[in-house]
């Protein structure tokens, strides 16, 4: 089970690394889901985009709040 401190984690990385010159976390995290592979592998989509078949969904980021399920 993913949890919402894993999903923020991953979060943090990839917005420091590319994103934080050009707009804040909470705008960057903001429609974003999460999604597992079959090899445990965290998928970043922005809302409404779906990866292949088999892939499931794990949590999403709605106004700033990271659910994971």
């Amino acid at each position: 089970m993913v949890t919402e401190q894993q999903l923020k984690e991953v979060l943090i990385c990839i917005y420091e690394t590319d994103y934080n010159d050009e707009q804040t976390f909470e705008e960057f995290a903001d429609g974003l889901d999460f999604w597992i592979d079959k090899d445990g592998d965290i998928l970043i989509e922005g809302r409404g985009m779906k990866p292949i078949d088999g892939i499931q969904k794990v949590g999403h980021v709605d106004n700033g709040v990271i659910y994971a399920y």
